[in-house]
């Protein structure tokens, strides 16, 4: 199956097999192994918008957030996630820092888990913020 994307008034065919080895590329680079890779893979072409938003956010390096679940998007995901990359510096300096490109990856896998199972990770999403302590943005 081929994607094809309008940039700058040409046309950009993205093959499956494309979004594959760049895929792949990511998570070597950023030490996800391949189990995880197969995982994610998996899950990404059960859900065939989340693959477009997908492939939109290799092609232009932008969120089109098209997709919600509940009110959320891959971007929202993101950003609750460096929360917690934030809380893990603190912690773990070299091996974090050295796989930071590996956000935006797991971002979409999160985002793929958070449609299949909402009521498992939406409370996550809206309750634990990643911070020093609880409750610190609720001003107590």
């Amino acid at each position: 199956m081929e994607e094809a994307m309008e940039a700058e008034k040409k046309k950009i065919v993205i093959t499956r097999e494309m979004v594959r080895q760049a895929t792949g590329k990511i998570c070597e680079e950023n030490g996800l192994d391949e189990a995880f890779f197969n995982s994610f893979w998996e899950a990404l072409l059960e859900e065939d918008e989340i693959y477009k938003e997908y492939v939109h956010y290799l092609v232009y390096q932008d969120f089109a957030c098209r997709v919600r679940v509940e009110g959320v998007t891959v971007a929202d995901v993101l950003i609750w996630q460096i929360d917690h990359f934030k809380a893990q510096l603190d912690v773990d300096t070299t091996l974090t820092k050295k796989r930071s490109g590996s956000m935006v990856l797991l971002a979409f896998d999160t985002f793929l888990k958070l449609k299949r199972r909402p009521e498992e990770y939406l409370p996550r999403l809206r309750e634990d913020t990643g911070t020093d302590y609880p409750g610190k943005f609720h001003g107590l």
